[in-house]
């Protein structure tokens, strides 16, 4: 099993990743000023900026470029970092989940036509199952503490497509050493959020931070996710243990 370390390789990569996240940004600057005064939005982007290299700083190493979930787990920083910033401006755990949902939201509703499919076809292609499969194998061997850890399940065609089933999460773990646990439900649901814009059909039942033994991911293709909020109304919500 190897450390946690290894931070430079995030912060090395900064900007590369800030650029990458511009499209979250544009979103934001749409969405916030619902919910704060918009003379303020501005200096959220940027406050978001200097927290991001903050967390990243945080960020356990889980294998670079070698494994398909990294950017999502440097996703989960960047959110972090927002997180951060709005609680900063005085919005309260509720608030800054339902911002969180509506930025991320038109993020990809608002993508072109064509890259919205491309996404969708990309989910299901045979290459894309086949990194899951190898991903889901290689996340027993453990050899990153901080990583996932996660089975495939295969599909009929029917109930579902394909599925995985997270014994371990990379970001509830993080969220918990960085005692931003209570956020995790808003980010959790970010997932359905997505799947809703894209229609990649994804249903959940149980999740590791309501206490299940895993998170039951499910994914059936044109089929529509239940939007993920508000949390009372989730199967996973609904199945809590604790």
């Amino acid at each position: 099993m190897k450390t946690d370390g290894n931070s430079n390789y995030y912060l090395g990569r900064l900007d590369k990743y800030w650029k990458q996240f511009g499209r979250l940004f544009q979103s934001s600057s749409k969405i916030l000023p619902k919910y704060l005064d918009a003379s303020l939005t501005e200096n959220v982007i940027a406050e978001t900026k200097s927290e991001f290299r903050i967390v990243l700083s945080e960020l356990p190493f889980i294998g670079g470029d070698k494994y398909m979930l990294t950017f999502t787990f440097v996703s989960s920083a960047v959110a972090l970092a927002y997180i951060r910033v709005l609680e900063k401006h005085g919005l309260s755990v509720d608030t800054i989940g339902i911002v969180l949902n509506e930025v991320y939201d038109d993020v990809f509703t608002s993508l072109p036509g064509f890259i919205q499919w491309l996404l969708k076809w990309s989910e299901f292609s045979s290459n894309r199952q086949n990194k899951i499969k190898a991903f889901a194998k290689e996340s027993q061997l453990r050899e990153y503490p901080g990583n996932w850890v996660m089975e495939y399940v295969e599909g009929n065609g029917i109930d579902f497509d394909f599925g995985c089933n997270y014994t371990e999460c990379a970001t509830l773990k993080f969220f918990q050493k960085m005692r931003a646990e209570k956020y995790m439900p808003y980010v959790c649901v970010m997932d359905l959020t997505y799947s809703r814009a894209l229609h990649t059909g994804l249903h959940r039942t149980t999740t590791l931070f309501y206490g299940g033994p895993y998170c039951d991911f499910r994914y059936k293709k044109n089929d529509t996710s239940l939007p993920g909020l508000p949390l009372e109304d989730l199967p996973e919500y609904k199945n809590r243990r604790t």
